[in-house]
């Protein structure tokens, strides 16, 4: 998901996107980053590193670090789709990504030692795994056809 919202800033600083020429949402996000960026690195580092304004503050604006926090479910994907403005709708089979929170709950009792392997695995069967595999694999490809879509309309403009 970090990677699939990068590429929305790459194809705005590679096709030299103005500022002005973003939908009102993203500039939101990237001011907000900015203003972060710049109580980090302080006014100075800011400054230097800007020499073209308009371009570099949208790449000044996006850490990819910031996006997720650890593992995604589809909660965070919408959020953050939302912000953007890219479509969340997958088809029925997707289950509309539910099968993200378990698999993120369980990584974390795992990873924080809340529960052992066995005591995760002990109520699902392979199949149910390979199913669960299936659907948040179509869900995740459907999503990122979504934000391949939006890129190719260049919904990241303003609609004005």
């Amino acid at each position: 998901m970090r990677n699939a919202i990068q590429s929305i800033y790459d194809e705005i600083s590679n096709k030299a996107i103005s500022f002005d020429k973003i939908r009102l949402e993203i500039k939101k996000i990237i001011l907000k980053n900015v203003k972060n960026n710049v109580q980090q690195c302080g006014v100075n580092n800011f400054v230097e590193q800007t020499e073209i304004i308009f371009r570099d503050i949208i790449q000044s604006g996006f850490n990819r670090d910031d996006l997720f926090s650890g593992n995604v479910d589809a909660k965070e994907i919408k959020t953050i789709a939302k912000l953007y403005g890219f479509s969340v709708i997958t088809d029925k089979d997707t289950r509309d990504g539910v099968d993200l929170l378990s698999i993120k709950k369980n990584r974390n009792d795992l990873a924080h030692g809340v529960m052992s392997f066995k005591e995760v695995g002990q109520n699902t069967s392979a199949e149910n795994l390979v199913e669960i595999s299936e659907r948040v694999t179509k869900y995740l490809r459907q999503i990122l056809e979504n934000i391949d879509e939006y890129l190719v309309n260049q919904e990241y403009l303003d609609s004005k």
